[in-house]
């Protein structure tokens, strides 16, 4: 007999708390049944909560956790109390909240996915088509001598050279993946130049640079040239997967637009119909313009952008409270 607070039709609650407890994955080539997503609190917005059950909807037979502020910076703590300072040092908690999912991914696995996203078919209509192994398909776990890991991620628009293309709303990674050590090591250096006071005369600092979709395509880019940083490299040897340092062979997977970020809010036509910012905001009429169903993509994106660098959107988040 279940729980009678469980619903079956939707992904089951697990605390961060109670997820921070577990013992690490043991299976480091496929993508757990575990759905992240992250506010401030456990409180959501109206949309966000309507969008996230949505998700939960699609993926009924996953765990489901939500982080807040507080959650990511014990997760921090006990996983990576090495990045405690620089953590702590970032500007606002929106750079915060970016930097933590990388964190999801590196010790977890599973997927991510921002609360204004909207699941429009299960994850694993990805995973069959890309052949990425998950729980319920390791075929492409295993080579030879080495465990394949995989990071998963789309890519937004057409335009390769814009550095917010590849966004980092939706994510899906096995246990253990270093690259998603790229991202965050990238801060520290950052952190150590922004205490000078010249820094911030002449540095516009912003959170999609710092620790959001600039900082993950920029690691891509690397990752792509010149394979792991040292940096991440030599974090991964020590970390709690060193034991998969010389075992594992490390893939990156970009998803084309259709898949993940059918909406691009660079095409200014679409904002009026497709951008939770918009008061013509209309999902459904959205989703029919871009033929979402026809394309067969898993989920779309509203981009309500809730953060103005350092602080909230308090007009933004206030039309999110509204069904």
């Amino acid at each position: 007999m279940g729980h009678p607070n469980i619903d079956p039709k939707l992904a089951r609650p697990l605390s961060a708390a109670k997820l921070l407890c577990r013992p690490l994955p043991s299976d480091y080539s496929s993508v757990p049944k575990l759905l992240h997503q992250s506010w401030k609190t456990n409180e959501l917005p109206a949309k966000f909560e309507k969008w996230s059950r949505v998700c939960r909807e699609k993926h009924h037979d996953w765990e489901w956790v939500l982080w807040t502020n507080d959650d990511n910076l014990n997760l921090v703590r006990k996983h990576f109390p090495w990045l405690e300072e620089a953590y702590l040092e970032l500007p606002g908690e929106i750079y915060r909240a970016d930097f933590s999912r990388n964190l999801y991914m590196y010790i977890f696995g599973g997927v991510y996915a921002d609360l204004d996203t909207d699941c429009l078919r299960p994850t694993s209509a990805v995973f069959k088509a890309f052949d990425i192994p998950n729980v319920e398909n390791t075929t492409a776990g295993a080579d030879g001598n080495h465990i394949n890991q995989f990071a998963v991620f789309g890519r937004m628009g057409t335009n390769e050279n814009f550095d917010n293309s590849i966004p980092n709303a939706w994510m899906a990674s096995s246990p253990g993946h270093p690259f998603f050590l790229m991202p965050p090591l990238s801060v520290r250096p950052r952190i150590a130049k922004s205490k000078s006071f010249i820094y911030w005369l002449f540095q516009h600092v912003s959170a999609e640079e710092w620790t959001g979709p600039v900082a993950l395509y920029n690691a891509m880019l690397d990752f792509n040239t010149n394979g792991l940083s040292k940096e991440a490299v030599a974090m991964a040897a020590v970390g709690p997967f060193a034991s998969l340092a010389k075992k594992t062979k490390q893939e990156i997977v970009l998803l084309p637009s259709h898949w993940i970020y059918p909406y691009d809010w660079n095409v200014k036509e679409l904002r009026p119909l497709c951008s939770a910012e918009a008061e013509t905001f209309d999902a459904k009429a959205c989703q029919e313009r871009l033929e979402v169903d026809k394309k067969g993509g898993i989920s779309i994106t509203y981009w309500s952008h809730t953060h103005d660098n350092k602080n909230d959107n308090a007009k933004n988040i206030d039309s999110l409270s509204n069904e």
